[in-house]
Order: structure tokens, then C-alpha cells, then sequence
């Protein structure tokens, strides 16, 4: 971010008046998405078009600064706790569905924010900024419109022998999130995540587990663990009479593991759980690795009753003629374009068009990142199957989760 002297010199006092405030500090940074496509159209005409929409969006007590050319830092003294912080995060991303207007130039826009608060993330300005910078970076990453800093995300590197460790001696938790059937407005199954609970480190986030395990080959045994573990949970649901369809993830790695098929299969005699009530999710990015042997391998779960989803759909390499070879039951479209759908009326046709095009297939269709109502909203007038994301529920411990239906 750029103008950190602008910055500092406002932060330092807010640091030291902070205790008197009556609850926490927060310090977002925001950057206005599409503005440097337009900026030397429209220069300082637009930058100041939109701090004004951001302050008007802030309390009075809130400063707002502009710190480079699509760049603002937002103070927040006083507010009552981190997570309200991010309620302010929120307000700022829904001013933004709105265009900023310039003259008469409707400008689209949107925005990525990245907030931390002291005393919690730090005491120091610079420190502040960095865990701020931090979470932004993590948004901008992960697609999402905003991220609070989290004290695990600068710790150092996972080591491989924690994570096998993890993995070999069942450390890692099932968390479950819901899946919202969007046409009966109910809920219409959960998809399946790998959480790690480090003894020493804590909460380690997956994007920093996840890959460790596909660079080293982890990633066969944690999708084994993951098959008998969720399916494990499945059937604890179903004797309490919960019989609701599961999404579990597979990676490219384990196509190329013999007798996969089997394992699925062994695991769902086990714990009996009806095939049909199994959802394999693999990315357009996995499907591509080596098209033949996996459509091979997808074939041969299908033809034993579970269902395929091709997940982050449109994120991916696949080419629409690959789709025709795969037998999928589901295509879950990408966060990307679900979380711009009502800024950007680019990103609302391509959602409408894999929409028609799952229905096409006749295939359910399936909307990722989900987060809020009008979002939900516009999805059910496309016609969307369902749709996942923390407006419908974030992902709980398994137990809990079942235990709350």
C-alpha cells in the first residue's frame, strides 16, 4: 500500500488515545477494484468521488484517508470488538454495488479490504499496517471482499512431519458447511473440510496445510483420512435420521493411486452409507492433469452410485468440450464471479450462462460464495440449484454441525 507516512502520522495518536475509547482500533485498508482501468480518464475526480463514498459510508468519528491512487486507510476508534470492525468492513462492500459517480459517468466498482485492530494485532503503527497488509493480501488471494488478520498467518512454514503426524495419527477435524437447495429454500446437503487444530501453533489455515500436502504427496493419505472420517460423521447423521448428501474433495494426486476406487468403496460398506449420498468434488485444474485417467476413475465411482461435482467451475483450464466426457452431476461456479455478480453485470451473464449451461447438461448448478441475501436472491431468479457460502452458514466442527440439524 502506498502513502504509509500519511498513514503513521494519523495512526499514532489514534494508538495513543485508543485505551480511552472505550473498545478497539481498527485500521482497514481498502483498495477501489477497476479504478486504474479509468484513472487517467477521470485522475483525482475519481479518487476523490470515491473517499467521499467511503466516508459517507463511515461514522463521523471514523477518518478516512486517501493513500495512494486506488488506495484508503480507514481508522475505526472505538469500535466495540473486532468482529464488529468487520460489520463496518461489510457496510463499506455494499455502498460499493452501487457505481461511484463521476460527474455523469457512472463508474462500477468494487472493493478489498484488510482489517486489523489494536490492541489485539498490535500496539505499534507499523505493526498495525503490516497485519492489516497481511489480511488484505489474504482477501486479494482468496477472493473474498474482506479479512480480519489472524495471529497464525506470519507463523512459520507447517513442517512436514507435523502434518504426517496429523494426518497418520487422526489429528486433523471435519468441519461441515451447509449447502442450500435455493428452489425448496432448504437445506440440501453440506460439503466436507479438513481442519487442522496444530498442538502448539493452533488453527493452521488450509491454504497452508493443503498445499504442503499436494507438494509432498500427503495429500493421498489426508483424502483417505478424509473419505473414512467424513463418511464416519455420515453415519452418525443418518442414524439420527439425517440423511442429507455429502461434498468430499479429491485431488488429482489420488487418480494416480491404485485401488482409489476402492477405498471410497470400502469405506462406504463400512460406515454404511448409500453411495447415492456421496458427492465427489474435483476441479476443473484436477480433471485437466490427465483427462483420460480421470474421467476414467470418475466413470467407475459413478457407475457405483456416487455423484461428481466439478468444483471452482470457470476458474479453471477446462474447455467446454471436455465437459460432454465427464460425468458430472453438479458444476459448483467459481466465487469469483459469484462474489462481483451484483457490481459487475459482466460477471451476473457469465454466472446466468454456466447456469443455463449446467441445466443444459441437465445437471444441478451449484453457486460458491454465497454472502449475502441480495446475492441469494438474484441467484434464485437465475434459476440456480443451490448455493454455499456464509450467508447460508460457515463451516462448524462435524459434531456440531449434526448435532444442530
Amino acid at each position: 500500500m502506498l502513502g504509509r507516512d500519511i498513514l503513521f502520522s494519523e495512526l499514532a495518536p489514534a494508538i495513543a488515545a485508543q485505551p480511552d475509547s472505550g473498545g478497539v482500533l481498527g485500521v482497514m485498508l481498502v483498495r477501489v477494484q477497476r479504478f486504474r482501468q479509468v484513472n487517467l480518464l477521470f485522475a483525482d475526480d475519481l479518487g476523490k468521488a470515491a473517499g467521499e463514498l467511503i466516508a459517507r459510508a463511515m461514522r463521523p468519528v471514523d477518518r478516512v484517508m486517501r493513500i495512494g491512487e486506488c488506495d484508503f486507510a480507514v481508522l475505526l476508534p472505538g469500535v466495540r470488538n473486532s468482529q464488529h470492525a468487520l460489520l463496518a468492513a461489510s457496510r463499506l462492500v455494499r455502498v460499493f454495488r452501487e457505481p461511484v459517480q463521476v460527474g455523469d459517468a457512472p463508474i462500477q466498482a468494487t472493493v478489498t479490504i484488510g482489517l486489523a485492530v489494536c490492541p489485539e494485532h498490535g500496539e505499534a503503527p507499523e505493526i498495525l499496517c503490516r497485519h492489516a497488509e497481511v489480511a488484505f493480501a489474504r482477501a486479494q488471494q482468496s477472493g473474498e471482499h474482506y479479512a480480519l488478520y489472524s495471529s497464525h498467518e506470519e507463523r512459520a512454514e507447517v513442517p512436514f512431519d507435523d502434518l504426517r503426524d496429523a494426518i497418520l495419527n487422526n489429528r486433523l477435524e471435519v468441519h461441515l458447511q451447509p449447502i442450500w437447495d435455493l428452489r425448496k429454500q432448504c437445506l440440501g446437503g453440506m460439503e466436507s473440510l479438513a481442519r487442522w487444530n496444530h498442538r502448539e501453533r493452533g488453527l493452521v489455515p488450509p491454504d497452508a496445510f493443503i498445499p504442503l500436502s499436494e507438494q509432498t504427496g500427503l495429500i493421498v493419505p489426508l483424502t483417505r483420512w478424509s473419505v473414512n472420517a467424513t463418511l464416519r460423521h455420515c453415519a452418525t447423521a443418518f442414524k439420527a435420521g439425517h440423511g442429507l448428501p455429502v461434498s468430499i474433495n479429491l485431488s488429482a494426486r489420488v487418480f494416480h493411486e491404485q485401488g482409489i476406487v476402492e477405498q471410497v468403496l470400502g469405506a462406504l460398506n463400512l460406515w454404511e452409507v448409500p453411495p447415492e449420498s456421496v458427492v465427489l468434488e474435483v476441479t476443473e485444474n484436477a480433471i485437466m492433469e490427465d483427462p483420460v485417467l480421470s474421467a476414467r476413475v470418475l466413470e467407475r465411482l459413478r457407475d457405483k452410485g456416487l455423484r461428481i461435482a466439478i468444483d471452482d467451475f470457470g476458474a479453471g483450464y477446462a474447455s467446454f468440450s471436455y465437459l460432454k466426457q465427464f460425468p458430472a452431476s453438479e458444476l459448483k461456479i467459481d466465487r469469483s464471479f459469484v462474489k462481483d455478480m451484483l457490481v459487475d453485470p459482466r460477471a451476473a451473464q457469465l454466472v446466468r450462462a454456466m447456469i443455463d449451461l449446467a441445466h443444459h447438461l441437465k445437471i444441478d448448478a451449484v453457486a460458491e460464495g454465497v454472502e449475502d441475501k441480495e446475492t441469494a436472491d438474484r441467484l434464485i431468479g437465475m434459476g440456480c440449484d443451490f448455493g454455499q457460502g456464509w450467508y447460508f452458514g460457515r463451516p462448524q466442527p462435524a459434531d456440531t454441525f449434526i448435532a444442530s440439524l
